[in-house]
């Protein structure tokens, strides 16, 4: 009896440490709306990434670089991969020391979905960038972002 107790609070200890590491949030259909509404006059980022993009770990890496200067610019990190890949995510996360920025993950089975309610024109290819002005006008951006880009658009919010 006091084994099993003892593997029981063990298994409640790892479950609820690996919770509380966990920083990304489930990614829904109405999720965009959520995080527009959180930042009602606010200019901020969203970045979609994956963790099998090379592209996109070399963009998180400049995001890793630049990550003081979005302090008073919103960062959105939405990594595009199935649920399952949470623990994976938040690694890679952890590793460019980007876990404390806003993180989601896809969260429902249809990603057709979750990318048809961030942008209809988008079909998935990534990485993929949001830029939001404060008045929320956005421009999208496909392809690996640059330090300058991103530079010229953070002093342009301020």
């Amino acid at each position: 009896m006091i084994k099993k107790s003892v593997i029981a609070l063990t298994l409640l200890v790892v479950c609820s440490t690996s919770f509380a590491e966990n920083t990304l949030k489930p990614f829904y259909s109405g999720s965009l709306a959520q995080i527009e509404k959180a930042r009602k006059g606010q200019a901020f980022v969203v970045v979609l990434w994956s963790i099998d993009c090379p592209p996109c770990l070399k963009e998180l890496a400049l995001l890793q670089q630049l990550k003081d200067q979005f302090s008073e610019v919103g960062l959105v990190l939405i990594a595009a991969d199935n649920a399952e890949y949470t623990d994976s995510a938040q690694a890679l996360l952890t590793e460019f020391k980007l876990e404390k920025m806003d993180n989601w993950i896809f969260a429902d089975s249809t990603p057709e979905r979750l990318r048809y309610s961030i942008d209809p024109a988008w079909y998935g290819e990534l990485p993929r960038a949001y830029f939001y002005d404060k008045s929320h006008q956005r421009f999208s951006h496909s392809g690996s972002l640059k330090k300058a880009q991103l530079q010229k658009w953070l002093l342009a919010t301020q």
